[in-house]
């Protein structure tokens, strides 16, 4: 009985270190399974990306101090212009506004290699910036974005009808890319106010900051372009708003990206609206305008509400402010 009761506490001995050892053999089994199959996973991601960055076409670089210039095929002379104008800012708003090594690398691309850097939503033309990872894109060559920003010349009136062709000629043609190729520096001013931590308060105030800073920027350091500068802005600004569907500055708040996308002429009219504001307030007060905005920004982290803003604009940046707000 005694030996019966023995074998049987041995047999399930056995049998309990049997499921065990079966148990402990499956969730090995498991574990390898789970590490081919990451190790699969990794390889596949890797196939992929390395796909995805051979459909990616490749740029050609050029740099000048710290600047990096990124440029499509047989695009160098548009480059070198692009990334020497940003330098020469940079280093003018770091003398005028403060020392920030603000990072930034310049993106001039042909229209083929425009959707593989960036939103492929933005038309060809549109220069922006883009803050994550701190590239600054613009166009390499003449386009219908471009284009359509010239008015046209038989409808012209003077001054202006011997204004257009004497400041955009270009290669016996009229072309406003003396206008586009100036407005790197505009996006630059995007990257100075992330890297400073700006709160910008509006979307309208933001872009009129940047049109700002390239304005003194172009009067102060690089006066034979102000002419390009400016002629564009103060005809479009002065064309009739009921054209557009969104006018307002509450619009343009509201609707950013909206405009931005899918409104491109729209945008642009808010746009030459706000550099004509950055040259009126320039014309007033010269540099220190841009200084003053600057140094409220810095000074107001906290988002104000309009009568806050309007007054602070008023008092601590320059008294035109209310003019501009008033008439828009």
């Amino acid at each position: 009985m005694i030996r019966v009761f023995l074998l049987v506490i041995s047999l399930r001995s056995f049998r309990y270190k049997t499921l065990q050892e079966i148990m402990i053999l499956k969730s090995s089994y498991c574990l390898k399974m789970k590490i081919k199959f990451l190790i699969l996973y990794v390889v596949l991601l890797g196939f992929c990306y390395l796909s995805k960055a051979q459909d990616k076409p490749l740029l050609l670089e050029w740099s000048i101090g710290e600047t990096a210039v990124f440029y499509s095929q047989d695009q160098e002379v548009s480059a070198q212009f692009s990334g020497e104008i940003c330098y020469e800012a940079n280093s003018f708003f770091q003398r005028t506004l403060e020392e920030l090594e603000v990072e930034f690398k310049v993106y001039v691309l042909s229209k083929e290699d425009w959707p593989h850097y960036t939103d492929p939503n933005l038309i060809y033309g549109m220069p922006h910036f883009i803050p994550n990872e701190k590239r600054l894109l613009v166009a390499a060559e003449d386009n219908t974005f471009w284009r359509m920003q010239l008015p046209d010349f038989s409808s012209l009136s003077s001054p202006y009808k011997e204004l257009f062709p004497m400041t955009y000629s270009l290669n016996d043609e009229v072309s406003s890319r003396y206008f586009f190729d100036l407005l790197p520096v505009h996006e630059l001013g995007h990257a100075w106010a992330s890297k400073a931590g700006l709160n910008t308060q509006r979307n309208w105030l933001s872009e009129i900051l940047c049109n700002l800073m390239l304005h003194t920027f172009i009067a102060e350091e690089r006066g034979e372009f102000l002419g390009a500068l400016e002629l564009l802005p103060m005809y479009w600004s002065k064309e009739d708003q009921y054209n557009y569907t969104f006018r307002s500055l509450e619009q343009f708040q509201d609707n950013y990206w909206e405009i931005g996308t899918q409104s491109p002429r729209n945008y642009a009219w808010y746009q030459y609206r706000f550099h004509d504001a950055a040259r009126k307030l320039y014309n007033e007060g010269g540099a220190d305008v841009l200084i003053n905005l600057w140094l409220f920004l810095l000074n107001n982290q906290e988002t104000l509400d309009d009568d806050a803003l309007l007054s602070g604009l008023r008092d601590d940046v320059h008294p035109f402010f209310e003019e501009l707000w008033n008439e828009w």
